[in-house]
C-alpha cells in the first residue's frame, strides 16, 4: 500500500479535545436545562456539531442561542486547561508533509470549535483541506466530507486512508472506498471497540509512523 493522501477525525484522533468538549457541555445543560450527564451521556449525542448537539437535545429552544455561546467561550477559555499539544501529532504531520502527502480534517466539530483549536495546537498550514461538521448535509458515518475531500484532492482511493478513534469514523471510510485506521493513541477516545473491522489498529502514534517509513 502506497498512501499519498491521508485523512483525519480531529476530535479524540489528532487533539485530546473531548474533555474540553464534555466539560463544557456539561456545564451548559446543568444551567440551561438542569440536567446532569455524565461523560458517555454527552459523547452518546455526537454526530452533529456542538450547535446541533444542543439544538436537538435542549427542551428550553428559547435558550438555544444563549447556551451555545457560553458553551464556545467555556470551549476557548478552558482549552489550555484541557488541552496540550502533543508533539508526537505535530511530528507526524510534518513527516506526511515531508513525504509530499495530501492530509485532510473531516471533523463533525463546528468551523467555529475547530478554528480555536487549530490555533492552540499549532496546526494552522498543516491541512490541505479541513472539512467542519457545519459544512456538510449528512455528518459521519456518511461518507460526504470524506469523498469531497477526495475529490479536492484528486485522489486515488486505493492511495488513500481514513484515521478515526470512533467506529463511525471507520464506517465512513469504508463507505467511500478508501483504507481505514482506528486509533486509541490519545488518552480519551470516542469508542472503545471496533465492529467495523478497519484494517489497521493503532495504539501509539509511532505504529503509524512506522509504517510510513515504509510507504516511499
Amino acid at each position: 500500500m502506497q498512501l499519498r493522501n491521508v485523512l483525519f477525525d480531529f476530535d479524540g484522533t489528532l487533539a485530546n479535545t473531548l474533555p474540553l468538549t464534555v466539560h463544557a457541555m456539561q456545564i451548559v445543560f446543568k444551567k440551561y436545562e438542569g440536567r446532569t450527564f455524565d461523560h458517555d451521556g454527552i459523547v452518546s449525542m455526537f454526530g452533529p456539531t456542538e450547535e446541533g448537539m444542543i439544538a436537538d437535545n435542549f427542551s428550553n429552544k428559547e435558550s438555544i442561542t444563549e447556551a451555545t455561546e457560553l458553551y464556545f467561550e467555556l470551549y476557548e477559555k478552558e482549552h489550555f486547561n484541557f488541552v496540550e499539544k502533543n508533539e508526537e501529532i505535530i511530528d507526524l504531520l510534518h513527516l506526511l508533509k515531508d513525504q509530499g502527502m495530501k492530509i485532510g480534517v473531516i471533523t463533525g466539530k463546528a468551523r467555529r470549535s475547530y478554528l480555536i483549536s487549530e490555533e492552540k495546537l499549532g496546526f494552522k498550514g498543516l491541512f490541505d483541506s479541513v472539512i467542519t461538521g457545519d459544512e456538510v448535509a449528512r455528518p459521519k458515518p456518511d461518507p460526504e466530507g470524506i469523498k469531497r475531500t477526495l475529490e479536492k484532492f484528486e485522489a486515488d482511493l486505493d492511495a488513500s486512508i481514513y484515521v478515526g478513534d470512533a467506529n463511525g469514523d471507520t464506517l465512513a471510510g469504508k463507505a467511500a472506498g478508501i483504507h481505514t485506521a482506528a486509533v486509541q493513541w490519545l488518552p480519551v477516545s470516542q469508542s472503545s471497540a471496533f465492529p467495523a473491522n478497519p484494517e489497521f489498529y493503532w495504539k501509539k502514534v509511532s505504529q503509524f509512523a512506522e509504517l510510513l517509513k515504509n510507504n516511499q
